[in-house]
């Protein structure tokens, strides 16, 4: 177990999370019944995708290794758990190709455990991860992970899956295999709908013509 809580309210330095960021997480708990903590979740960029996965992370209180697509990425959760939870920068490791760091909180990228040196050689970090038994893992940006070389990442056990992403569209046409790897989709709002509550920008589309 590793119990800890969104630093909320009106305090210094406190946020307030938002209705349909709690109804996301909620979605993916079920209130702890059997069936749920596994499936992705589906929000529009500048939406809080990564409050809804530490809000997921408080719910379930466990060891949670979290993949992204670059170590700014990695460096922003980071930020965001440091600043938003009442977790301390010693619980969370780093595992990047610069820093190797496993803690009760580990977050690292796709590329830095699917690494190996030659190509018929082994995955030295993989393994390293796939021994460890997580409570939960989340996957950033799991459109990505139906990609030959990603999806070997779903071999990590853990007892729960959870991945966000803003779109499930592939040009290969592989969405399907997002749900099969990771989990069904548990909560979808639509841009427009955030939009017309002020929560992201307003989007305004232009067409211009060009000759070719």
């Amino acid at each position: 177990r590793l119990p800890f809580s969104l630093s909320a309210g009106d305090a210094a330095g406190a946020f307030s999370i938002r209705d349909y960021q709690t109804e996301a997480a909620q979605a993916f708990y079920g209130m702890g019944k059997t069936g749920f903590g596994h499936g992705t979740i589906v929000m529009p960029c500048g939406s809080g995708k990564t409050v809804v996965g530490m809000a997921v992370m408080e719910l379930y209180g466990t060891n949670t290794l979290i993949l992204t697509t670059n170590v700014a990425a990695v460096h922003q959760w980071i930020e965001e758990l440091v600043e938003k939870t009442s977790l301390s920068r010693e619980q969370i490791g780093e595992y990047t190709g610069d820093v190797k760091e496993i803690r009760p909180i580990t977050i690292a990228t796709y590329q830095i455990i699917t690494w190996r040196p030659s190509k018929e050689g082994p995955f030295p970090h993989f393994g390293l991860f796939r021994e460890r038994k997580w409570g939960l893992i989340i996957y950033d940006e799991v459109h990505l992970l139906p990609a030959p070389v990603f999806r070997m990442t779903a071999e990590i056990q853990a007892v729960r899956r959870l991945g966000l992403t803003a779109t499930l569209v592939r040009e290969d046409g592989r969405e399907e295999d997002v749900f099969t790897l990771v989990g069904p989709k548990r909560f979808d709002i639509p841009w427009k709908e955030l939009e017309v509550k002020g929560w992201i920008a307003e989007a305004y589309c232009h067409e211009i013509r060009v000759d070719l």
